[in-house]
């Protein structure tokens, strides 16, 4: 009875805590991208672990400051101007709209109407008089997901038995073995989107910038590379952000050619490059997508949406595993590549017994 009191109480306290999980959320999905990595460096070069972990982050650090170097002024000076000119893209968009559509009497009164809008969803600087406190809090989370991911990195074996030891020890086997399967599926869909949204930036920037010559086109090509990771909405934002600011720039002419552009990139990426390159590491019915997708945006906000779909398949593959479906084996994933778990895909929280040592 004891045990249960404890397990609601703690239940209940880190539901109440919930605001301060981005952090560590964002610092755990680092450390479980870089792990295999520092692995690497550890065994080959022969360095402690926590050199290894020393050299990764120095060596991601200058990579970040070398393309902060590079595109960082031409970003901001796409942003500033994208804000300045916020006034003539509106009168743009809603001329464009009515010369197209129908006939809007007041197209300067309409266009503040737009701007007014947007600023009380979105937020402007005048209405940011915290920033300051803001500022300080991402530092804070920042380095709070940096520190976090070290130290997850560096204790990852510490932190499986942690959590092994409070299961009987005849179920220890089978909760590592559904471990390992989950971080094969999950390690599979994570580099699947870094690399999809490395190649709809670079994608939306070619065509944006060089076909129909927008001004914003490697802000918006950014922007688009990350809706990617939100399924079913994200590519839909994605288009629509890119046809609008068109539409405001050059007219109503480009705004179809520009959903084309998307919906062809879209379409390469789910029949040519995700099947032969990604490969389908998450297998989920459209239907659960979107309820996951849903749940985790009311359960999380932004953050929720983004794991809604790994939360989702690690969820399916357990009950796959302790139910397996009927034309399937006993206790074999559906959905999972025929691939041997050896110690590189060993899930960083369950290790063997024979951990790196720093």
């Amino acid at each position: 009875m004891l045990k249960w009191v404890a397990l609601v109480s703690l239940i209940w306290f880190l539901y109440h805590i919930r605001e301060i999980y981005p952090p560590f959320v964002v610092g755990g999905i680092f450390a479980y991208l870089l792990l295999p990595l520092v692995r690497y460096v550890h065994r080959e070069v022969k360095i402690p672990m926590g050199a290894a972990v020393l050299v990764i982050y120095v060596s991601i650090g200058a990579s970040l400051f070398g393309l902060a170097w590079f595109f960082g002024p031409m970003i901001a000076e796409q942003l500033t101007n994208l804000f300045t000119q916020r006034q003539e893209l509106a009168l743009n968009l809603v001329n464009s709209v009515s010369q197209s559509f129908w006939k809007i009497d007041d197209v300067p009164g309409a266009a503040q109407d737009l701007i007014k809008h947007l600023e009380n969803n979105f937020q402007t600087p005048q209405e940011l008089m915290h920033i300051g406190g803001l500022f300080s809090k991402s530092m804070l989370g920042i380095l709070v997901c940096v520190v976090s991911s070290i130290y997850l990195i560096i204790d990852s074996h510490r932190v499986g038995q942690f959590f092994l030891r409070f299961l009987p020890p005849e179920q220890r086997p089978i909760v590592t073995t559904i471990t390992q399967q989950t971080h094969v599926m999950l390690s599979r869909y994570v580099h699947g989107q870094l690399l999809l949204i490395t190649i709809m930036s670079v994608v939306a920037w070619v065509f944006l910038h060089f076909v129909f010559k927008l001004k914003y086109a490697l802000v918006i090509a950014i922007a688009s590379g990350f809706l990617e990771i939100i399924p079913v909405l994200g590519p839909i934002i994605a288009t629509s952000i890119a046809t609008i600011v068109g539409v405001a720039q050059n007219g109503m002419d480009v705004a179809l050619g520009i959903i084309v552009c998307y919906t062809l990139a879209r379409w390469i990426e789910d029949y040519v490059i995700i099947p032969r390159i990604i490969g389908h590491a998450v297998e989920l019915h459209p239907l659960v997508v979107i309820f996951a997708v849903l749940c985790g945006e009311v359960t999380a906000g932004a953050l929720g949406m983004l794991i809604a779909i790994p939360v989702a398949a690690s969820i399916k593959l357990i009950v796959d595993f302790l139910y397996p479906p009927l034309d399937s084996a006993p206790h074999k994933p559906v959905g999972l590549p025929e691939e041997n778990i050896d110690d590189s895909t060993t899930v960083p929280i369950i290790a063997p017994d024979d951990r790196d040592k720093a």
